[in-house]
């Protein structure tokens, strides 16, 4: 039996021609790749955040992240030129207050990139976002200098400056992540 070697460009077109396939969590589909400004971006990962109240996890929301090549690094993540977007779909309904908690919560904890005017963009961002149904959606695309947030499909607002982009990924891929399990599947891991 004679062995053909696969040479890699040959397999990474094959690879490449392959039809993607949807992701299941929880009952939400993780498309297999999203358009952002014309560019088709492909799942990276995704995962499911939970939540534990009073010792009780509760499924929170799926989250799911997108970039133009494969990124296993917070390293890697920084220094992708983008575009990136994330999306977070809501396994439970929930209020304007219980968004603004979750959000400011999670800036507070995992946070591990700060500079000055912080506090102010965060509160800006959070204020972005409203109450959600159940399998609501809540967008954030990061693209050149401007992270855009996105609710339920509406644009509800951008914010400039590379330095809010560093302290919004930090939430995910820094030294002190929303949840380790999940950092480990958005960097598809």
């Amino acid at each position: 039996m004679k062995f053909f070697p696969i040479y890699p460009a040959l397999f990474l077109s094959v690879l490449f021609t392959l039809p993607l396939q949807a992701l299941t969590i929880q009952g939400v589909e993780v498309a297999p790749q999203k358009e952002v400004s014309g560019q088709t971006l492909p799942l990276n990962g995704a995962g499911l955040r939970t939540v534990t109240l009073a010792f009780i996890p509760i499924k929170a929301y799926v989250a799911s992240f997108y970039s133009p090549q494969p990124l296993r690094s917070y390293e890697a993540v920084l220094a992708s030129p983008g575009p990136l977007q994330f999306n977070f779909t809501f396994l439970q309904g929930v209020s304007q207050k219980q968004v603004a908690d979750a959000w400011t919560a999670q800036f507070k904890q995992s946070t591990s990139f700060t500079y000055p005017g912080l506090a102010k963009d965060q509160v800006t961002f959070v204020g972005f976002f409203g109450p959600l149904k159940k399998g609501g959606i809540e967008t954030v695309e990061i693209e050149g200098s401007e992270t855009r947030a996105y609710d339920n499909g509406t644009l509800r607002g951008t914010i400039q400056g590379r330095n809010f982009q560093k302290a919004f990924l930090s939430l995910w891929f820094g030294s002190s992540p929303v949840q380790d399990s999940l950092k480990s599947d958005l960097l598809g891991k």
